[in-house]
């Protein structure tokens, strides 16, 4: 039998967004959408084939964006600065903003339900919403024990209508004075009229909570003078909270998630740790970039994508191996774009299948642009590079040929370099008798 080989397509192209630093991601439950916003920009992309294509959206505003949450694949918000949240109920086809005003920032946002949400801000304030956001009232935490100047609630969780959790930390900026941990985590059990404050922290900021019932809770974050990661778990509603063992080399932690037993946590560095087991023991996965990862998000035990600086991640096999889905692989100076955002960088890629079970692809430029010398590189799932090839790029399309037979069953991302630009696209080769 030949190599069978799952085509994923064109993800991008080149259009200068491998600067972009992706700071929320929301994978719908279908497995399939899934959208990711950027922070120092407002750009938005969706992609509807787990990223083998992406596709901007607009959202009519001039603040940038912290974070985003998807019910299904059709209704989404996202928030960012001054309190700017944003609702769709197309897949972001169209965007209606629903409030404006609050918090310096809006940096998590959840929904229950339909009508049921909350968004954690800067100087301790909450948005919480009963509505499905038509009205959003503003929680004002008294100041003690919560002081506006040092608490900036960065992640909520409810897990009903009544009972979340909300946690604090305030990462260090330059001249700043406040040189400790600012770790916050309350709790409500009345639907947001009253909230206990379980734990102050003088050596962590935490960053993100997840919740399974009311009694179980998980909070990750870490210690910004070593930049070593943290995750606490409660098990009793959050009258204690214990420090789980982590694996060495766990960095700072943004971002938590969890399905069922099964939970992933990202932060500095590449760092993505996994548990199997409700958080008893954590692994570390490979992602091979260095770069600070924001937000993790899974739609079952075995699809999810991470976020974060000039980069996307997505899995199949539960982070057994992570692939590069948005922003590609690094670049090699001699081929580094030279007018990134120019029609003229634009690049189509089409893959087929050959009788022989090689990869055969078909290079397009656009029309008009003339030729170019390009590399084309391919990539396994740890990035690392395991075939190159030179090809020139005609206006109207060449084809070239990949040998993939030596290469092992997997992930495969697909590079083209040239002076003018670059674009990526991917194909799964799955290993069958040859």
């Amino acid at each position: 039998m030949k190599t069978a080989l799952l085509l994923c397509g064109v993800l991008v192209a080149a259009y200068g967004i491998e600067g972009e630093i992706y700071h929320g991601v929301a994978v719908a439950p279908d497995g399939m959408n899934a959208w990711v916003v950027t922070i120092e920009t407002t750009a938005v992309y969706h992609t509807t084939d787990f990223g083998a294509n992406w596709q901007p959206q607009t959202i009519g505003t001039f603040r940038d964006f912290f974070d985003v949450c998807f019910l299904d694949e059709l209704n989404g918000w996202t928030c960012g600065r001054v309190g700017d949240i944003w609702h769709t109920s197309d897949g972001g086809e169209n965007w209606a903003r629903q409030n404006l005003g609050g918090p310096k920032f809006a940096t998590r946002i959840r929904f229950l339900d339909m009508q049921y949400g909350w968004s954690s801000g800067g100087e301790a304030i909450l948005l919480h919403t009963t509505n499905g956001g038509e009205e959003w009232d503003m929680t004002f935490f008294p100041r003690p024990p919560y002081p506006s100047d040092t608490v900036d609630f960065q992640g909520v969780r409810f897990v009903t209508r009544e009972t979340g959790w909300l946690v604090a930390g305030r990462f260090p900026e330059g001249g700043d004075t406040f040189a400790f941990g600012q770790g916050y985590i309350t709790k409500t059990t009345d639907g947001c009229a009253t909230w206990t404050l379980q734990r102050v922290d003088t050596v962590y900021d935490f960053y993100d909570v997840a919740a399974s019932d009311e009694q179980t809770a998980w909070v990750v974050g870490g210690n910004d003078r070593t930049m070593a990661g943290v995750v606490l778990h409660t098990s009793d509603g959050g009258t204690t909270w214990l420090e789980q063992s982590l694996p060495g080399g766990t960095r700072f932690l943004r971002s938590v998630t969890f399905v069922g037993d099964h939970g992933w946590a990202c932060g500095r560095n590449g760092t993505i740790i996994h548990t199997s087991d409700r958080g008893t023991s954590w692994v570390l996965q490979s992602t091979a970039v260095d770069t600070t990862l924001f937000d993790i998000e899974f739609a079952d035990t075995l699809r999810g994508m991470a976020a974060g600086n000039s980069v996307v991640l997505f899995t199949t096999d539960g982070g057994r191996t992570w692939v590069r889905g948005l922003g590609g692989v690094g670049e090699n100076p001699d081929f580094r774009s030279c007018i990134a955002g120019s029609r003229l960088a634009q690049l189509q890629v089409e893959p087929s299948v050959t009788q022989a079970g090689a990869v055969s692809l078909k290079v397009r430029r656009v029309p008009g642009s003339g030729m170019q010398d390009a590399r084309l590189r391919v990539f396994d799932a740890l990035g690392r590079c395991v075939l190159t090839r030179g090809l020139a790029i005609v206006d109207y399309g060449s084809d070239t040929t990949l040998d993939c037979s030596a290469l092992p069953g997997g992930t495969y991302l697909v590079r083209i370099d040239t002076r003018a630009g670059s674009s990526t696209t991917g194909f799964v080769l799955l290993a069958g008798n040859r």
